[in-house]
Protein backbone atom coordinates (compact mmCIF):
# COMPACT_ATOMS: atom_id res chain seq x y z
CA UNK A 1 0.00 0.00 0.00
CA UNK A 2 1.23 3.32 -0.71
CA UNK A 3 2.34 5.30 2.39
CA UNK A 4 0.11 8.85 2.57
CA UNK A 5 3.10 10.78 2.85
CA UNK A 6 2.98 14.25 4.27
CA UNK A 7 6.49 15.52 3.02
CA UNK A 8 5.62 15.24 -0.80
CA UNK A 9 7.73 17.87 -2.55
CA UNK A 10 7.00 19.63 -5.54
CA UNK A 11 9.76 18.39 -8.06
CA UNK A 12 12.84 15.83 -7.78
CA UNK A 13 15.96 13.89 -8.84
CA UNK A 14 14.79 10.70 -9.94
CA UNK A 15 15.08 9.14 -12.89
CA UNK A 16 14.43 6.19 -15.28
CA UNK A 17 11.11 6.31 -16.24
CA UNK A 18 10.80 5.31 -19.97
CA UNK A 19 6.91 6.02 -21.53
CA UNK A 20 6.30 3.98 -24.74
CA UNK A 21 2.74 5.28 -25.27
CA UNK A 22 2.58 4.76 -29.28
CA UNK A 23 0.41 1.37 -28.62
CA UNK A 24 -1.43 2.68 -25.20
CA UNK A 25 -3.67 5.39 -24.51
CA UNK A 26 -2.44 8.09 -22.41
CA UNK A 27 -4.21 8.18 -19.14
CA UNK A 28 -3.22 10.83 -16.82
CA UNK A 29 -2.96 10.09 -13.38
CA UNK A 30 -5.53 12.84 -12.57
CA UNK A 31 -8.16 10.21 -13.52
CA UNK A 32 -6.74 7.34 -11.22
CA UNK A 33 -8.79 7.67 -7.67
CA UNK A 34 -7.16 6.81 -4.22
CA UNK A 35 -8.49 2.94 -4.42
CA UNK A 36 -7.12 2.84 -7.96
CA UNK A 37 -3.80 3.69 -7.23
CA UNK A 38 -3.65 1.68 -4.22
CA UNK A 39 -4.21 -1.15 -6.50
CA UNK A 40 -1.34 0.25 -9.21
CA UNK A 41 0.79 0.45 -6.49
CA UNK A 42 0.21 -3.04 -4.76
CA UNK A 43 0.48 -4.41 -7.98
CA UNK A 44 4.16 -3.17 -8.75
CA UNK A 45 5.10 -3.86 -4.56
CA UNK A 46 4.30 -7.39 -5.43
CA UNK A 47 6.33 -7.77 -8.79
CA UNK A 48 9.16 -5.79 -8.69
CA UNK A 49 10.05 -5.92 -4.73
CA UNK A 50 10.53 -9.21 -4.01
CA UNK A 51 12.90 -9.44 -7.38
CA UNK A 52 15.39 -6.10 -5.74
CA UNK A 53 14.80 -7.84 -2.15
CA UNK A 54 16.41 -11.74 -3.59
CA UNK A 55 18.69 -10.56 -5.40
CA UNK A 56 20.28 -7.65 -2.38
CA UNK A 57 19.80 -10.71 -0.21
CA UNK A 58 22.44 -12.60 -2.38
CA UNK A 59 24.56 -9.89 -3.21
CA UNK A 60 25.24 -9.35 0.78
CA UNK A 61 25.47 -13.05 1.48
CA UNK A 62 28.04 -13.50 -1.54
CA UNK A 63 30.10 -10.17 -0.19
CA UNK A 64 30.50 -11.53 3.28
CA UNK A 65 30.62 -15.07 2.38
CA UNK A 66 34.80 -14.30 3.49
CA UNK A 67 34.14 -13.27 6.64
CA UNK A 68 31.91 -16.15 7.18
CA UNK A 69 34.48 -18.40 6.18
CA UNK A 70 37.25 -16.38 8.02
CA UNK A 71 36.30 -18.80 11.33
CA UNK A 72 36.04 -22.08 8.79
CA UNK A 73 39.39 -22.57 7.62
CA UNK A 74 40.26 -19.59 5.02
CA UNK A 75 42.43 -17.61 6.34
CA UNK A 76 44.86 -21.21 7.32
CA UNK A 77 44.60 -23.06 4.42
CA UNK A 78 45.27 -19.57 2.19
CA UNK A 79 48.31 -19.11 4.66
CA UNK A 80 46.91 -15.13 5.15
CA UNK A 81 50.07 -13.67 7.90
CA UNK A 82 49.83 -10.24 9.07
CA UNK A 83 47.43 -8.02 7.55
CA UNK A 84 47.00 -9.76 4.59
CA UNK A 85 43.38 -10.63 5.31
CA UNK A 86 42.33 -6.88 5.87
CA UNK A 87 44.19 -6.15 2.29
CA UNK A 88 41.97 -9.11 1.24
CA UNK A 89 38.82 -7.15 2.85
CA UNK A 90 39.74 -3.93 1.36
CA UNK A 91 40.10 -4.84 -1.88
CA UNK A 92 36.84 -5.51 -2.66
CA UNK A 93 35.45 -1.67 -2.57
CA UNK A 94 38.64 -1.02 -4.56
CA UNK A 95 37.02 -2.89 -7.53
CA UNK A 96 33.61 -1.20 -6.27
CA UNK A 97 35.40 2.19 -6.89
CA UNK A 98 36.99 0.83 -9.88
CA UNK A 99 33.40 0.42 -11.34
CA UNK A 100 31.52 3.07 -10.25
CA UNK A 101 31.96 5.74 -12.66
CA UNK A 102 31.61 3.70 -15.56
CA UNK A 103 29.04 1.81 -14.34
CA UNK A 104 26.97 5.25 -13.21
CA UNK A 105 27.24 6.23 -17.29
CA UNK A 106 26.48 2.53 -18.57
CA UNK A 107 23.42 2.24 -16.74
CA UNK A 108 21.75 5.26 -18.03
CA UNK A 109 22.67 4.06 -21.83
CA UNK A 110 21.76 0.27 -21.19
CA UNK A 111 18.11 -1.37 -20.48
CA UNK A 112 18.77 -1.46 -16.53
CA UNK A 113 16.77 -4.83 -16.11
CA UNK A 114 18.86 -6.67 -18.40
CA UNK A 115 22.40 -4.64 -16.95
CA UNK A 116 21.32 -5.71 -13.65
CA UNK A 117 20.99 -9.70 -14.80
CA UNK A 118 24.24 -9.76 -16.29
CA UNK A 119 25.78 -8.00 -13.19
CA UNK A 120 24.99 -10.35 -11.00
CA UNK A 121 25.60 -13.44 -13.28
CA UNK A 122 29.41 -12.14 -13.63
CA UNK A 123 29.81 -11.99 -9.83
CA UNK A 124 28.29 -14.88 -9.22
CA UNK A 125 31.21 -16.69 -11.64
CA UNK A 126 33.85 -14.83 -9.86
CA UNK A 127 32.51 -15.91 -6.39
CA UNK A 128 32.56 -19.62 -7.46
CA UNK A 129 36.93 -18.41 -8.43
CA UNK A 130 36.90 -17.98 -5.01
CA UNK A 131 36.19 -21.29 -3.57
CA UNK A 132 39.04 -21.92 -6.27
CA UNK A 133 41.35 -20.25 -4.71
CA UNK A 134 45.18 -20.95 -3.59
CA UNK A 135 46.65 -18.44 -1.46
CA UNK A 136 46.49 -14.50 -0.74
CA UNK A 137 47.46 -13.05 -4.37
CA UNK A 138 44.49 -15.17 -6.21
CA UNK A 139 42.17 -14.58 -3.21
CA UNK A 140 42.77 -10.43 -3.29
CA UNK A 141 42.36 -11.20 -7.17
CA UNK A 142 38.81 -12.52 -6.97
CA UNK A 143 37.53 -10.33 -4.41
CA UNK A 144 38.53 -7.00 -6.40
CA UNK A 145 36.51 -8.66 -9.54
CA UNK A 146 33.49 -9.55 -7.12
CA UNK A 147 33.65 -5.74 -5.89
CA UNK A 148 33.47 -4.63 -9.10
CA UNK A 149 30.79 -6.53 -10.55
CA UNK A 150 28.69 -5.71 -7.35
CA UNK A 151 29.29 -1.98 -7.89
CA UNK A 152 26.26 -1.98 -10.29
CA UNK A 153 23.59 -3.17 -7.60
CA UNK A 154 22.66 -0.43 -4.95
CA UNK A 155 22.93 2.86 -8.12
CA UNK A 156 20.95 0.42 -10.48
CA UNK A 157 18.51 -0.80 -7.30
CA UNK A 158 18.18 3.33 -6.25
CA UNK A 159 17.62 3.76 -10.08
CA UNK A 160 14.88 1.30 -10.12
CA UNK A 161 13.37 2.13 -7.02
CA UNK A 162 12.71 5.68 -8.58
CA UNK A 163 11.47 4.36 -12.26
CA UNK A 164 8.14 2.79 -9.76
CA UNK A 165 7.54 5.03 -6.99
CA UNK A 166 6.99 8.47 -6.54
CA UNK A 167 9.57 9.77 -3.71
CA UNK A 168 7.40 9.92 -0.41
CA UNK A 169 6.62 5.87 -1.79
CA UNK A 170 10.62 5.65 -2.03
CA UNK A 171 12.32 5.08 1.73
CA UNK A 172 10.35 2.51 2.59
CA UNK A 173 11.03 0.57 -0.61
CA UNK A 174 14.52 1.62 -0.60
CA UNK A 175 14.12 -0.43 2.91
CA UNK A 176 12.66 -3.05 1.82
CA UNK A 177 15.15 -4.03 -0.68
CA UNK A 178 17.74 -3.38 1.69
CA UNK A 179 16.33 -5.57 4.12
CA UNK A 180 17.80 -8.27 1.67
CA UNK A 181 20.77 -8.29 3.69
CA UNK A 182 18.78 -9.28 7.20
CA UNK A 183 17.20 -12.11 5.90
CA UNK A 184 20.34 -13.16 4.43
CA UNK A 185 22.20 -13.43 7.77
CA UNK A 186 18.99 -15.07 9.03
CA UNK A 187 19.05 -17.58 7.01
CA UNK A 188 22.78 -17.43 6.16
CA UNK A 189 23.98 -18.13 10.21
CA UNK A 190 22.11 -21.82 9.77
CA UNK A 191 23.70 -22.81 6.74
CA UNK A 192 26.91 -21.39 7.55
CA UNK A 193 26.40 -23.36 10.78
CA UNK A 194 26.26 -26.62 8.75
CA UNK A 195 28.86 -26.23 6.68
CA UNK A 196 30.73 -26.16 9.85
CA UNK A 197 30.01 -29.73 10.26
CA UNK A 198 31.76 -30.51 7.36
CA UNK A 199 35.05 -32.39 7.82
CA UNK A 200 35.94 -34.48 4.57
CA UNK A 201 36.47 -31.20 2.42
CA UNK A 202 37.30 -27.55 2.93
CA UNK A 203 34.14 -26.00 4.25
CA UNK A 204 35.21 -22.44 3.23
CA UNK A 205 35.48 -23.80 -0.37
CA UNK A 206 31.92 -25.37 -0.61
CA UNK A 207 30.40 -21.76 0.90
CA UNK A 208 31.79 -20.09 -2.30
CA UNK A 209 30.39 -23.07 -4.67
CA UNK A 210 26.92 -23.31 -3.63
CA UNK A 211 26.33 -19.57 -3.13
CA UNK A 212 28.53 -18.90 -6.22
CA UNK A 213 26.06 -21.34 -8.33
CA UNK A 214 22.57 -20.41 -6.96
CA UNK A 215 23.74 -16.45 -7.46
CA UNK A 216 24.48 -17.67 -11.01
CA UNK A 217 21.07 -19.23 -11.46
CA UNK A 218 19.17 -16.14 -10.32
CA UNK A 219 21.34 -14.02 -12.56
CA UNK A 220 19.77 -16.17 -15.39
CA UNK A 221 16.49 -16.00 -14.28
CA UNK A 222 16.34 -11.84 -13.60
CA UNK A 223 16.81 -11.40 -18.24
CA UNK A 224 13.18 -12.69 -17.45
CA UNK A 225 11.93 -11.73 -14.71
CA UNK A 226 13.23 -8.19 -14.50
CA UNK A 227 11.85 -5.64 -16.53
CA UNK A 228 13.59 -2.21 -17.96
CA UNK A 229 11.01 0.15 -17.40
CA UNK A 230 6.50 0.06 -16.76
CA UNK A 231 6.92 0.31 -20.26
CA UNK A 232 8.04 -3.04 -20.47
CA UNK A 233 6.56 -5.09 -17.51
CA UNK A 234 4.69 -7.43 -18.98
CA UNK A 235 2.34 -8.11 -15.45
CA UNK A 236 0.99 -4.98 -16.16
CA UNK A 237 -1.79 -3.65 -18.84
CA UNK A 238 -0.88 -1.36 -21.40
CA UNK A 239 -3.25 0.95 -19.82
CA UNK A 240 -1.23 0.26 -16.24
CA UNK A 241 2.07 0.62 -17.70
CA UNK A 242 1.23 4.17 -18.74
CA UNK A 243 -0.01 4.79 -15.44
CA UNK A 244 2.56 3.46 -13.35
CA UNK A 245 4.99 5.59 -15.57
CA UNK A 246 3.18 8.79 -15.75
CA UNK A 247 2.55 9.22 -11.95
CA UNK A 248 5.77 9.02 -11.62
CA UNK A 249 6.39 12.05 -13.87
CA UNK A 250 4.13 13.74 -12.58
CA UNK A 251 5.64 13.48 -9.05
CA UNK A 252 8.70 14.60 -10.13
CA UNK A 253 8.04 17.31 -12.99
CA UNK A 254 11.21 15.70 -14.37
CA UNK A 255 12.88 17.20 -17.73
CA UNK A 256 13.93 15.68 -20.45
CA UNK A 257 17.04 14.64 -19.56
CA UNK A 258 19.74 13.94 -23.09
CA UNK A 259 22.70 11.59 -21.83
CA UNK A 260 25.12 14.68 -22.98
CA UNK A 261 27.41 15.87 -19.97
CA UNK A 262 26.84 19.34 -18.35
CA UNK A 263 29.81 20.40 -17.15
CA UNK A 264 27.77 23.16 -15.35
CA UNK A 265 25.79 20.59 -14.24
CA UNK A 266 28.80 19.26 -12.64
CA UNK A 267 30.89 22.36 -11.08
CA UNK A 268 27.18 22.41 -9.39
CA UNK A 269 27.36 19.60 -7.85
CA UNK A 270 30.71 19.92 -6.94
CA UNK A 271 30.01 23.05 -5.14
CA UNK A 272 26.60 22.04 -3.32
CA UNK A 273 27.04 21.49 0.63
CA UNK A 274 24.13 19.19 0.39
CA UNK A 275 27.02 16.94 -1.63
CA UNK A 276 29.41 17.35 0.94
CA UNK A 277 27.38 16.73 3.97
CA UNK A 278 26.54 13.78 2.11
CA UNK A 279 30.05 12.47 1.46
CA UNK A 280 30.99 13.23 5.03
CA UNK A 281 27.77 10.86 6.26
CA UNK A 282 28.40 8.55 4.08
CA UNK A 283 32.13 8.46 5.20
CA UNK A 284 31.43 8.02 8.95
CA UNK A 285 29.05 5.52 8.25
CA UNK A 286 31.58 3.25 6.26
CA UNK A 287 34.64 3.21 7.31
CA UNK A 288 33.05 1.40 11.04
CA UNK A 289 30.89 -0.91 8.28
CA UNK A 290 34.36 -1.70 6.34
CA UNK A 291 35.63 -2.71 10.15
CA UNK A 292 32.81 -4.88 11.49
CA UNK A 293 31.32 -5.91 8.30
CA UNK A 294 34.49 -8.06 7.46
CA UNK A 295 35.59 -8.99 10.97
CA UNK A 296 32.13 -9.61 12.22
CA UNK A 297 32.82 -13.47 12.99
CA UNK A 298 36.02 -13.00 14.63
CA UNK A 299 34.81 -10.06 16.78
CA UNK A 300 32.25 -12.38 18.04
CA UNK A 301 33.81 -15.45 18.51
CA UNK A 302 36.46 -13.14 20.37
CA UNK A 303 33.35 -12.54 23.30
CA UNK A 304 33.45 -16.43 24.36
CA UNK A 305 31.15 -18.06 21.64
CA UNK A 306 32.42 -21.04 20.35
CA UNK A 307 32.80 -21.02 15.99
CA UNK A 308 29.16 -22.70 15.47
CA UNK A 309 27.89 -20.90 18.31
CA UNK A 310 29.22 -17.55 16.76
CA UNK A 311 26.89 -18.25 13.50
CA UNK A 312 23.68 -19.17 15.72
CA UNK A 313 24.03 -15.88 17.87
CA UNK A 314 24.54 -13.83 15.02
CA UNK A 315 21.10 -14.60 13.75
CA UNK A 316 20.23 -12.53 16.61
CA UNK A 317 22.21 -9.23 15.28
CA UNK A 318 20.31 -9.80 12.39
CA UNK A 319 17.40 -9.69 13.84
CA UNK A 320 18.11 -5.98 15.39
CA UNK A 321 19.55 -4.77 12.79
CA UNK A 322 16.25 -5.46 10.48
CA UNK A 323 14.38 -4.06 13.59
CA UNK A 324 16.26 -1.06 13.34
CA UNK A 325 15.83 -0.81 9.47
CA UNK A 326 12.01 -1.20 9.91
CA UNK A 327 11.34 1.09 12.32
CA UNK A 328 13.24 4.00 11.31
CA UNK A 329 12.22 3.46 6.90
CA UNK A 330 8.72 3.62 8.08
CA UNK A 331 9.29 7.01 10.43
CA UNK A 332 10.78 8.16 7.19
CA UNK A 333 7.80 7.12 5.34
CA UNK A 334 4.83 7.94 7.41
CA UNK A 335 6.10 11.01 9.26
CA UNK A 336 6.66 14.43 8.19
CA UNK A 337 10.91 15.25 7.41
CA UNK A 338 11.93 12.34 9.49
CA UNK A 339 14.86 11.32 7.43
CA UNK A 340 17.40 13.43 8.86
CA UNK A 341 16.02 12.62 12.27
CA UNK A 342 16.08 9.20 11.72
CA UNK A 343 19.64 8.65 10.79
CA UNK A 344 20.80 10.81 13.90
CA UNK A 345 19.00 8.30 16.28
CA UNK A 346 20.54 5.36 14.67
CA UNK A 347 23.86 7.15 14.38
CA UNK A 348 23.56 7.67 18.13
CA UNK A 349 22.33 4.36 18.63
CA UNK A 350 25.25 2.67 17.05
CA UNK A 351 27.57 4.95 19.10
CA UNK A 352 25.88 3.61 22.10
CA UNK A 353 26.46 -0.14 21.13
CA UNK A 354 30.56 1.25 20.22
CA UNK A 355 31.18 1.94 23.66
CA UNK A 356 29.77 -0.95 25.19
CA UNK A 357 31.56 -3.48 23.31
CA UNK A 358 35.43 -1.91 23.71
CA UNK A 359 34.52 -0.50 27.36
CA UNK A 360 33.34 -3.50 29.25
CA UNK A 361 34.85 -5.63 30.43
CA UNK A 362 35.98 -8.98 28.55
CA UNK A 363 34.32 -11.01 31.09
CA UNK A 364 30.78 -10.21 30.41
CA UNK A 365 29.88 -11.77 27.56
CA UNK A 366 26.70 -10.94 26.93
CA UNK A 367 26.58 -7.08 27.87
CA UNK A 368 29.02 -6.86 24.97
CA UNK A 369 27.08 -9.15 22.56
CA UNK A 370 24.11 -6.82 23.11
CA UNK A 371 26.35 -3.94 22.40
CA UNK A 372 26.97 -5.75 19.40
CA UNK A 373 23.50 -5.85 18.85
CA UNK A 374 22.57 -2.06 18.98
CA UNK A 375 25.91 -1.52 16.82
CA UNK A 376 23.71 -2.54 14.25
CA UNK A 377 21.37 0.22 14.09
CA UNK A 378 23.57 2.43 11.45
CA UNK A 379 22.87 0.41 8.79
CA UNK A 380 19.87 1.51 8.49
CA UNK A 381 21.06 4.87 7.51
CA UNK A 382 22.43 3.50 3.96
CA UNK A 383 18.16 3.54 2.26
CA UNK A 384 17.48 6.89 3.39
CA UNK A 385 20.91 8.21 2.45
CA UNK A 386 19.59 6.73 -1.29
CA UNK A 387 16.34 8.15 -1.03
CA UNK A 388 17.69 11.50 0.51
CA UNK A 389 19.63 11.74 -3.02
CA UNK A 390 16.96 10.65 -5.04
CA UNK A 391 14.44 13.17 -3.44
CA UNK A 392 16.98 16.04 -3.53
CA UNK A 393 18.86 15.96 -6.37
CA UNK A 394 17.99 17.15 -10.00
CA UNK A 395 19.56 17.38 -13.13
CA UNK A 396 21.16 14.30 -15.49
CA UNK A 397 24.75 15.35 -14.81
CA UNK A 398 24.47 16.72 -11.13
CA UNK A 399 22.83 13.60 -10.30
CA UNK A 400 25.26 11.39 -11.85
CA UNK A 401 28.15 13.31 -10.36
CA UNK A 402 26.51 13.17 -6.47
CA UNK A 403 25.79 9.65 -6.72
CA UNK A 404 29.50 9.14 -7.77
CA UNK A 405 30.99 11.40 -4.96
CA UNK A 406 28.35 9.12 -2.95
CA UNK A 407 29.56 6.05 -3.48
CA UNK A 408 32.74 7.05 -3.62
CA UNK A 409 32.77 7.96 0.17
CA UNK A 410 31.22 4.37 0.44
CA UNK A 411 34.24 2.85 -0.98
CA UNK A 412 36.83 4.97 0.90
CA UNK A 413 34.88 4.30 4.02
CA UNK A 414 35.09 0.23 3.30
CA UNK A 415 38.28 0.55 2.51
CA UNK A 416 39.83 2.49 5.44
CA UNK A 417 38.11 0.45 7.91
CA UNK A 418 39.72 -2.83 7.81
CA UNK A 419 43.12 -0.97 8.20
CA UNK A 420 42.39 -0.04 11.47
CA UNK A 421 41.56 -3.99 12.85
CA UNK A 422 45.42 -4.86 13.49
CA UNK A 423 45.87 -8.05 13.67
CA UNK A 424 48.22 -7.95 17.00
CA UNK A 425 44.78 -6.93 18.62
CA UNK A 426 42.66 -9.48 17.89
CA UNK A 427 39.99 -10.28 18.53
CA UNK A 428 38.75 -7.21 20.37
CA UNK A 429 40.60 -4.69 18.00
CA UNK A 430 40.59 -1.50 20.59
CA UNK A 431 41.44 0.77 17.87
CA UNK A 432 39.02 -0.59 15.44
CA UNK A 433 36.21 0.18 17.48
CA UNK A 434 38.25 3.91 18.97
CA UNK A 435 37.69 4.76 15.24
CA UNK A 436 34.11 3.77 15.03
CA UNK A 437 33.35 6.12 18.32
CA UNK A 438 34.96 8.97 16.36
CA UNK A 439 32.82 8.29 13.21
CA UNK A 440 29.73 8.24 14.66
CA UNK A 441 30.26 11.22 16.46
CA UNK A 442 31.06 13.21 13.64
CA UNK A 443 28.16 11.56 11.50
CA UNK A 444 25.67 12.99 14.17
CA UNK A 445 27.12 16.42 13.49
CA UNK A 446 26.47 16.25 9.58
CA UNK A 447 23.32 14.61 9.34
CA UNK A 448 22.05 17.29 11.51
CA UNK A 449 24.23 20.27 9.79
CA UNK A 450 22.34 18.38 6.81
CA UNK A 451 19.06 19.26 8.07
CA UNK A 452 19.44 22.26 9.15
CA UNK A 453 21.05 23.73 5.73
CA UNK A 454 18.12 21.96 3.72
CA UNK A 455 16.11 23.54 5.98
CA UNK A 456 17.43 26.83 5.60
CA UNK A 457 17.54 26.67 1.86
CA UNK A 458 13.65 26.23 1.82
CA UNK A 459 12.84 29.27 4.01
CA UNK A 460 15.46 31.26 1.82
CA UNK A 461 13.60 29.77 -1.63
CA UNK A 462 10.11 30.48 0.14
CA UNK A 463 10.95 34.08 1.10
CA UNK A 464 12.45 34.84 -2.43
CA UNK A 465 9.99 32.98 -4.50
CA UNK A 466 6.89 33.83 -2.62
CA UNK A 467 4.06 30.44 -2.72
CA UNK A 468 4.35 27.96 -4.62
CA UNK A 469 2.54 26.92 -7.86
CA UNK A 470 2.66 23.75 -9.04
CA UNK A 471 0.46 23.67 -11.98
CA UNK A 472 1.86 27.04 -13.26
CA UNK A 473 3.11 27.73 -16.47
CA UNK A 474 6.76 27.91 -15.21
CA UNK A 475 6.60 24.29 -13.98
CA UNK A 476 5.48 23.08 -17.40
CA UNK A 477 8.46 25.12 -19.22
CA UNK A 478 10.66 23.57 -16.33
CA UNK A 479 9.45 20.20 -16.90
CA UNK A 480 10.42 20.14 -20.96
CA UNK A 481 14.62 20.69 -19.87
CA UNK A 482 17.19 19.08 -17.83
CA UNK A 483 17.03 21.47 -15.22
CA UNK A 484 19.03 21.12 -11.60
CA UNK A 485 17.24 21.62 -8.19
CA UNK A 486 18.72 24.61 -8.30
CA UNK A 487 17.88 26.16 -11.08
CA UNK A 488 13.87 24.94 -10.83
CA UNK A 489 11.94 27.47 -8.85
CA UNK A 490 9.17 24.88 -7.13
CA UNK A 491 11.81 22.76 -5.80
CA UNK A 492 11.76 22.12 -2.12
CA UNK A 493 14.18 19.64 0.03
CA UNK A 494 12.64 16.63 1.61
CA UNK A 495 14.70 16.24 5.26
Amino acid sequence: MAPKHPDVGIVSADDGVDIETASCKVVSEATLSPAETRRLVRRIDLCILPILFVSYMLQYLDKSAMSNTAILGLRTDLHLSGSQYSWASSIFNFGYLAASAPFALLMVRFPIGKFMAVSVSLWAVVLCCTGATQNATSLMATRFFLGFMEAAVAPGFSIITSTWYTRSEQPIRHGVWFLGNVVSGLFGSPLMYAFGHVNNYPAWRIVFFVFGGITLLWGIALIFILPDSPSKARFLTDTARVQAAERVQKDTLRGNEDNKWDMKQMWEALRDPKAWFTVIIMLCANIPNGGIGNFAAIVIEGFGFTRNETYLVNMIVTAFQGGFIVVFTLASSYLKNMRTISMAISTVIALVGAVMIRQIHSSNLWARYFGYCLLSAYTSNFPLMLSMNASNIAGKTKKTTINAMTFIAYCAGNIIGPQLFFADQAPSYPSGFASMLVCFAVGIVAILFLRFYLIWENKRRDAREGPLDVDGGDAENEQTLDLTDQQIRGYRYLY
